[in-house]
């Protein structure tokens, strides 16, 4: 049914509502018209009188959609003469184009056409029926279409209303989504790079006028990591420009979150790194575990001091992915207003994780989250 759709939509063009209008006024002209003749006793009607009224009744339906009330005033006028006529089913084209009238134009105008519509009508019924019973009872029919015709139309009208607000609504959504993920990405790419310069900076102020030799090293650790750092931002501002990537390839977790550990500047804090051997994850799943342990390495070098810190990631349970990043430094609380640990949490929700953060009992800090293992994830022995 589902590739049906796009099929169906196809063929509700434009020109093709216009070929169904066309369509529908030359039917019940020529309907009309030829009961008039081949029935007149039936209907009675007088074929010379009530052709002439049935024409310039019907045929104007074909342009409703593009000029729904002058249609509307034409068949309007139309009914008006049909009952001198001895025509009785002029509220049928009448209710056709009230139902165009309700679709497409405003309500104010609707309810008029409404009004109009039924005031004809009533004032036919009254001169065409021979008896006021006759003239009720087919008031009452011909009142009873125009109001359904006039409620389809209006509620067709609301409900397409509806779903522009929808489309409104989906599309802000995904606009909103879309900044908030870029706003992560360029985080977590640029503030743990800009955390280590920082770092090797100081030191190398520190240590400039008495070991000038490590302040030489400390401004070749800055060099390879803003170097490392603008190739990350392209690299983000290709997978922006390019969405059509292959985002299930099975990436090695080991390797990207050994790059990680090795810029960690030696000294104040030592990383112990345990991942599950042989572990692959898809491209999302793999951008997600480097961007928390990122951002958690971030954290630790500027606010643990001299700690040791651990990083773990393996499967804990059936179609579960456990990341821990835990160290023993000064832990406290996380920093309000910070937007590190808030985009972590977004990150980690979005794809279906669930995410902590906080203090430990015994002392320092800790990072963890539970993400639900992607298709085709597991283990490679290479």
């Amino acid at each position: 049914m589902a590739e049906r759709s796009p099929l169906i939509m196809r063929r509700l063009r434009p020109g093709h509502w216009v070929a169904v209008d066309v369509f529908v006024a030359v039917v019940l002209a020529a309907g009309f018209s030829v009961a008039a003749v081949l029935v007149p006793e039936s209907a009675r009607m007088s074929p010379y009188a009530a052709v002439p009224v049935i024409v310039p009744a019907c045929l104007p339906l074909a342009g409703r959609r593009r000029w729904p009330v002058p249609v509307c005033v034409l068949v309007l006028v139309a009914a008006v003469f049909a009952p001198f006529a001895g025509w009785e089913e002029a509220f049928v084209p009448l209710a056709v184009a009230l139902h165009a009238v309700a679709l497409l134009e405003a309500r104010r105008t609707a309810v008029a056409a409404l009004a109009a519509a039924m005031g004809v009508t009533a004032a036919g019924a009254a001169i065409g029926a021979p008896s006021w019973t006759e003239a009720v009872s087919a008031c009452g029919f011909a009142w009873t279409a125009l109001g359904l015709a006039w409620v389809i139309g209006l509620a067709v009208r609301e409900q397409r209303a509806y779903a522009a607000q929808a489309v409104a609504r989906s599309a802000q959504a995904a606009a909103t989504a879309e900044r908030l993920r870029l706003a992560r990405d360029v985080h977590d790419v640029v503030a743990h790079s800009m955390g280590l310069i920082s770092m090797r900076a100081g030191i190398a102020n520190h240590v400039a006028a008495t070991h000038p030799e490590e302040a030489g090293e400390a401004l070749a650790i800055i060099e390879e990591t803003s170097r490392k750092a603008l190739v990350d931002l392209r690299g983000l501002l290709g997978l922006l420009r390019d969405a059509s990537g292959d985002r299930d390839r099975p990436t090695y977790v080991s390797d990207s979150l050994r790059e990680l550990v090795a810029a960690i500047p030696a000294g104040d804090v030592r990383v112990e790194l345990d991942v599950e051997p042989g572990l692959t994850l898809g491209d999302e799943a793999a951008v997600v575990v480097h961007r928390l342990v990122q951002e958690s390495l971030t954290n630790v070098l500027k606010h643990a001091g001299p700690a040791r810190c651990r990083v773990a990631v393996g499967t804990r349970a059936e179609a579960e992915l456990l990341v821990e990043v835990v160290d023993d430094g000064r832990g406290g609380t996380p920093r309000a207003g910070g937007h590190g640990l808030a985009g972590l949490e977004e990150r980690v929700t979005l794809y279906g994780g669930t995410f902590s953060a906080g203090p430990e009992p015994a002392g320092g800090f800790a990072v963890r989250a539970r993400l639900p293992l992607p298709d085709g994830s597991g283990k490679d022995e290479r």
